[in-house]
């Protein structure tokens, strides 16, 4: 209806968001509808007014008549209806639970905001009311005391980005108490994107430290979703698809009540996610009597317990917003600590677990600022409704024009700003590089917003402002506000929805971000081990929509008196590195090397288009198929090429390529390929030299629906191998 169409078009949005549980408040607003009109019927019924005798009459039909469900049968909701009755391996399990101790607890991984499963939507989490063993889990919104909250949701969150370290899970399990895991295999993990069953599925199989043989409840059956899930994780991880079984429970070994004594005492500067990281570096085992040191002051009771107990510093407790409308991007940027927001406008979605008080002390987080002195704040950064901290505006004078602040993804940038607290009187502002963006800056207002009544310098931004180092603009010395006053559409721009907008460089500098751990005067004693933990935060490298917000691991931290360490690393490797760069790890040498690939897919590389492995493929991202590029090494010239592509519905085809080298350049169309996917390409002459380059210049475009904005997305290409007896095959286990 014109009334509702506001919200129909953007469920998202503030009034959308606000009244979408409205239906939970609408049998107490019918009551209220009804009585009123009782008495309205009653006040007539006292007057002489002929028609009184109607009155009843009439309010019944109209509430008959406003009532649609009475003829349609819809009187429930097609997305809630169900069995009545839980499936059978949900009941098994559930009355196996009970039958054990109550004095553990069980904990349900991974969370989700509510109960949707390939059986049914029930809304809120069935477990409760199938088990009499007390449950702890993640909800909408979180269900217990702020320090249990912050450490379960610490566990769960790096769950849902893909970036928990297994052998974590089981420490933070006993310190909630608990001596089983529920893993919910038919969990309806497309609703909510929430992580995929088979990933979920292989962690617990590999029994990480701490954790026994899961144990299968029902039938094994494929967790197919309700809406295409076809992504990064579709295409490359072969565990998709697999049968399993709907419910596992999964014992903690050694698990440890929820009434509890320990002699050992830890004492940890920081927070949930502190006790993660150290419980991944083997620190902790959840058995300990574990205290805050943000909790700990001189009158704190237990003071005397604290000689000899084992300290931990840690990067964790950041001074960052957190919201709760979802499972995913929940954590905001690192801010500069204390009260309140570095973000300068109003975000009614920072709801902050008081951990240590309502007003927190600064120097009990771990904070962040620019090494020196300089502070760049903004109005907001990334997409209204999810946080995405790798795009703050510290990102727009870093000196690397690969990052960026930007805003309203998905929304309307007008009026967003930024602040610089000091220029010295010369801006170069280049946008976002890279071949995403389709929207750009076309003006901005510039002014020292220290100064009152001055006018703005309104600038226009030309295309010098795209490449390079930007558009040079001459602006007042001292500190200034950029605000975004236009926005138009940007030249071969490939986002599926109107993309964020923002800076790569103001060109003032290249200024360091800096976190700093939190201060603390705890030490340990002489005869207690100290240990500090830091940790790099990172993301999924499959999520093409985020990207690590932190690509270096730099630290600031003091300790209370001198101390010898012994150092061990731990590095994982980063899929989203050049294939140069991968091949070297690989030990491959002399390989086809691509200018882009799957995202955060290694085994989606240049490699494996000419390795003489057709069970293997280079893939081209998602959406930058057309322009993605093969260099391939030659022992020959080149005359004939076959092109074997992947042909399936998760795939576009390319229909034309651009083949060069030396000796020429030749723009060819690509023959419909047999059912195998094979094209032979013929060139007009030779291509001689070392190599030749492969770029994709046309396709036949395949989309989906992207589950993050519900937009049609073009599907990558695929080539499973070019054949040639011209090609140089690699050479493998050879450091070249």
């Amino acid at each position: 209806s014109p009334l509702m169409s506001p919200l129909a078009e953007n469920s998202r949005s503030s009034l959308a968001l606000a009244i979408r549980s409205s239906t939970r408040a609408l049998p107490l607003a019918t009551l209220g509808l009804a009585l009123g009109a009782g008495a309205l019927v009653a006040a007539i019924a006292a007057t002489r007014w002929r028609a009184r005798m109607l009155a009843p009459a009439l309010v019944i039909l109209l509430a008959i008549v406003n009532l649609p469900a009475l003829f349609d049968g819809n009187l429930v909701d097609p997305a809630l209806e169900r069995d009545e009755t839980p499936p059978a391996a949900w009941l098994q399990a559930a009355d196996d639970l009970s039958a054990t101790s109550s004095e553990f607890r069980v904990l349900e991984l991974p969370g989700s905001e509510f109960g949707a499963f390939r059986w049914g939507y029930t809304v809120d989490p069935p477990l409760p009311g199938l088990t009499t063993k007390p449950l702890v889990t993640r909800d909408l919104l979180p269900l217990g005391s702020p320090g249990v909250m912050d450490l379960l949701y610490a566990l769960d969150d790096r769950m849902q980005e893909h970036t928990l370290d297994p052998h974590s899970i089981a420490a933070v399990a006993r310190y909630l108490g608990a001596d089983t895991i529920w893993v919910a295999n038919d969990l309806a993990f497309d609703r909510f994107r929430t992580p995929r069953p088979e990933d979920i599925h292989a962690l617990f199989a590999a029994q990480p430290s701490g954790l026994g043989e899961p144990v299968p409840y029902g039938i094994a059956a494929p967790n197919v979703p309700d809406i295409p899930m076809v992504d990064e994780t579709a295409l490359s991880n072969p565990r998709i698809g697999a049968a399993l079984a709907p419910v596992e429970l999964v014992p903690v070994t050694d698990p440890v009540a929820i009434v509890r004594a320990s002699d050992r005492v830890v004492i940890l500067v920081g927070s949930g996610d502190g006790v993660l990281d150290a419980a991944a570096a083997g620190l902790l085992r959840g058995d300990e009597a574990l205290r805050y040191a943000a909790d700990i002051t001189a009158d704190s009771p237990g003071g005397e317990s604290l000689d000899g107990a084992v300290v931990i510093i840690t990067d964790s407790n950041r001074d960052r917003a957190h919201h709760w409308r979802s499972s995913q991007d929940v954590s905001g940027l690192t801010e500069t600590g204390g009260d309140g927001s570095d973000v300068l406008r109003i975000d009614e979605g920072d709801q902050r677990l008081p951990v240590f008080g309502l007003v927190p002390n600064a120097d009990d987080q771990t904070i962040a600022t620019l090494e020196d002195g300089l502070v760049v704040k903004a109005s907001g950064y990334g997409e209204p409704f999810a946080y995405r901290p790798e795009q703050r505006p510290a990102m727009a004078v870093d000196g690397d024009s690969n990052t960026a602040w930007v805003v309203a993804d998905r929304s309307d940038p007008i009026g967003h700003f930024l602040t610089v607290s000091a220029t010295d009187g010369t801006l170069r502002l280049l946008q976002p590089q890279g071949t995403n963006a389709n929207r750009m800056i076309t003006s901005v207002d510039i002014l020292d917003y220290t100064a009152s009544g001055t006018e703005p310098q309104h600038v226009v931004l030309g295309p010098e402002s795209l490449t390079g180092e930007g558009q040079t603009i001459e602006v007042p010395t001292g500190p200034i506000m950029i605000t975004i006053t236009g926005v138009g559409p940007r030249p071969g721009g490939t986002d599926t929805g109107p993309s964020a907008v923002g800076f790569a460089e103001l060109g003032v500098g290249a200024d360091r971000e800096i976190v700093r751990v939190p201060v603390t005067s705890v030490d340990a004693a002489e005869d207690a081990a100290l240990a500090v933990v830091l940790t790099r935060w990172r993301t999924d490298p499959t999520n093409r929509w985020r990207s690590d917000p932190e690509p270096t691991l730099e630290r600031e931290f003091t300790l209370a008196d001198d101390h010898e360490f012994t150092v061990t690393v731990t590095l994982e490797q980063n899929d989203r590195a050049t294939d140069a760069v991968l091949d070297r790890l690989d030990l491959v040498s002399g390989a086809a090397v691509s200018n882009r690939h799957l995202t955060g897919v290694s085994s989606a590389r240049g490699y494996f288009a000419a390795d003489g492995n057709p069970d293997t493929a280079w893939t081209s991202p998602f959406t930058d198929a057309v322009g993605s590029t093969l260099t391939v090494p030659l022992s020959g010239p080149l005359t004939e090429l076959m092109l074997q592509q992947t042909l399936d519905e998760q795939h576009s085809s390319i229909t034309a390529v651009h083949i060069s080298g030396l000796g020429g350049e030749f723009d060819l169309p690509v023959p419909p390929p047999d059912a195998d996917g094979r094209s032979t390409l013929t060139l007009p002459s030779a291509i001689t030299g070392s190599e030749f380059i492969l770029t994709v210049t046309g396709i036949q475009a395949a989309t989906t629906i992207d589950r993050r904005f519900g937009e049609p997305t073009t599907l990558p290409v695929s080539v499973r191998e070019l054949t040639s007896e011209a090609i140089a095959p690699p050479q493998v286990g050879i450091d070249g």
